[in-house]
């Protein structure tokens, strides 16, 4: 589970591709002596390419050894890849060490974990506090995840008013950032004058183009 709704944000979570069994995989990796480089941030930056170029085989190992080491970075991509593979527990223990670091993408990775209750108990309100931390640090999707969340009115995540100068902002950032739903609700909002904005016909405008130029870039079978 991903942020419930959370709307169409590609190459995230179980909605991407894993190459293989990789339950299977991963235990088999886990196992694997460790490989002989220089430190943690050359097996971190090794690990990322081979998952970039799909080698999940190859990924796995350096990128535990980096882990393990203490790094930040590797740790979140490493426990959002064990999230992927359903091993929860395993990936709640990786991506809060990266989040202890102040690391965005683990902040975000364990705030969606929280809020889903995998491999833990639910917990929205840790999760709204790690959201808004990688947004400080301008993580996209967490700043996404917040955006869908005032324009929803969620409670759980303190995001009732998305007239509120946070609600605002986040919305706009995301609107910057190319969430569709974002750019959808600034076009309505100028236009009505919504969410404390005074309606600007020519702003409106601007977004409705947004929108447009956004949706011709989906794929045919999710533009709406």
């Amino acid at each position: 589970m991903r942020l419930g709704c959370l709307w169409l944000i590609p190459g995230f979570g179980k909605n991407a591709p894993v190459i293989g069994n990789a339950r299977s995989i991963l235990f088999g990796l886990i196992g694997v002596a460790g490989i002989a480089l220089a430190g943690p941030v050359e097996d971190f930056e090794l690990g990322a390419k081979r998952y970039r170029d799909g080698d999940m085989m190859g990924a796995m190992a350096p990128l535990k050894t980096a882990a393990d080491a203490g790094h930040a970075q590797a740790q979140a991509l490493y426990g959002d890849i064990l999230d992927k593979a359903e091993m929860d527990e395993d990936a709640i223990d990786y991506l809060t060490r990266a989040a202890a670091q102040g690391n965005a993408d683990g902040q975000y990775g364990l705030a969606v974990m929280l809020l889903a209750g995998e491999g833990t108990e639910r917990d929205p309100a840790r999760a709204a506090s790690l959201l808004r931390a990688a947004a400080r640090q301008d993580a996209r999707l967490a700043i996404n995840a917040l955006a869908q969340a005032y324009l929803r009115g969620d409670a759980e995540l303190d995001a009732q008013d998305a007239a509120s100068p946070e609600g605002r902002s986040l919305i706009t950032r995301a609107a910057e950032l190319g969430y569709l739903p974002a750019i959808d609700a600034l076009a309505d909002a100028f236009e009505r004058g919504a969410y404390g904005l005074t309606p600007d016909p020519a702003q409106a405008a601007r977004w409705r183009d947004r929108a447009s130029e956004a949706r011709r870039k989906l794929p045919a079978d999710t533009a709406s």
